[in-house]
């Protein structure tokens, strides 16, 4: 496969200069902020690595040139996605500042790797291949569903619990440092996540065994976190069920089945490089996104403010495995 020309908006409306010196600059001014704000106690890793990546990233963008080609046009390509994630998480911020309600960014989650996907298929020729397809139609049936659940879910209630706390400990500088903390730092994580799909949009072989697994991934992930989160907002708009454990239907199969299938969802995209020649190199964004859903900030930030709330949570832990399901007889037979 020819490596395809970088593409215009880099080229010519942010030259390949101004790249390295934007990436950089916000990087080195994220980094210092973090240390600042981190003061006595020293600046994490787990923070610290989200500046660092994009900057390993130009190093590598400023040394394409020495890689094989068909590697070359998924630097590029990678490259280009997340900088067009870049600038649409910005207008998120800038709406969620205004709104004051960056609960928003939740809703923009699913569309940001949606849009970056497509505008890279679109940039890179629009590909016709089979597999590319049904890749594009299956990100874009998960983006708007779930984006559309979280907008019903959230936008009539204001800003959610998790965000308020935030704006309330970040005082004054919270409209500033709001940008750093939800945006770029989900930004990065969510753009990392998306290297599958961009290795994916260069498919040019049809389809495969890789292809049907891939489906079949996607539809099990797909199921899990759309018939879950269809079983959630039932039980929480029925009066009776208000401060209640939601234990029954897909979440008496595991405590956060629509996390599971997430988790699935990505697994399906990096199934669908494995059809491309460097397909194996987004096998590790796969694995992050199980061990962030699994034993992330995802899981235990929603496990600690349940148990909180909720007086019977602690009893639906003991009985319930948190990520991975398992059939509820399965339990009862073993007990």
């Amino acid at each position: 496969m020819e490596s395809a020309k970088l593409p215009q908006f880099m080229t010519q409306a942010l030259p390949g200069a101004s790249v390295y010196l934007i990436v950089t600059a916000v990087s080195v001014l994220w980094l210092v902020l973090l240390y600042l704000r981190s003061k006595p106690k020293g600046l994490p890793l787990r923070l610290a690595i989200y500046p660092v990546v994009p900057l390993i990233w130009m190093a590598l963008f400023a040394q394409r040139g020495a890689l094989d080609p068909s590697l070359r046009e998924v630097v590029e390509r990678a490259t280009f996605m997340g900088l067009a994630m870049w600038a649409l998480l910005t207008g998120v911020w800038l709406l969620g500042s205004l709104l004051r309600n960056h609960s928003i960014m939740d809703i923009a989650y699913p569309l940001t790797p949606w849009a970056g996907t497509a505008l890279g298929w679109l940039q890179w020729g629009a590909s016709r291949d089979p597999q590319v397809l049904l890749l594009l139609a299956c990100a874009t049936v998960w983006a708007w569903r779930l984006s559309g659940y979280l907008a019903v879910r959230y936008l009539p209630h204001g800003e959610e619990a998790r965000y308020a706390r935030w704006r309330e400990r970040g005082g004054s500088t919270w409209w500033w440092w709001s940008y750093f903390q939800i945006y770029l730092t989900q930004g990065v994580l969510v753009w990392m996540w998306t290297w599958p799909l961009a290795l994916a949009i260069g498919s040019d072989s049809g389809t495969s065994g890789w292809t049907w697994l891939a489906l079949a991934a996607w539809l099990v992930g797909f199921g899990f976190e759309a018939f879950g989160d269809w079983q959630m907002h039932r039980f929480r708009t029925h009066p009776a069920n208000k401060g209640q454990v939601m234990d029954r239907g897909l979440w008496a199969w595991c405590r956060h089945p629509n996390y599971f299938g997430e988790a699935m969802i990505w697994l399906a995209y990096g199934l669908f490089a494995l059809a491309t020649p460097w397909g194996w190199l987004g096998l590790p964004m796969v694995a992050t996104v199980f061990w962030f859903m699994n034993r992330g900030s995802a899981l235990s930030m929603t496990e600690r403010y349940m148990l909180k709330t909720k007086p019977g949570y602690a009893d639906y832990m003991a009985r319930t495995p948190a990520f991975f399901p398992r059939p509820p007889a399965w339990k009862s037979q073993s007990d």
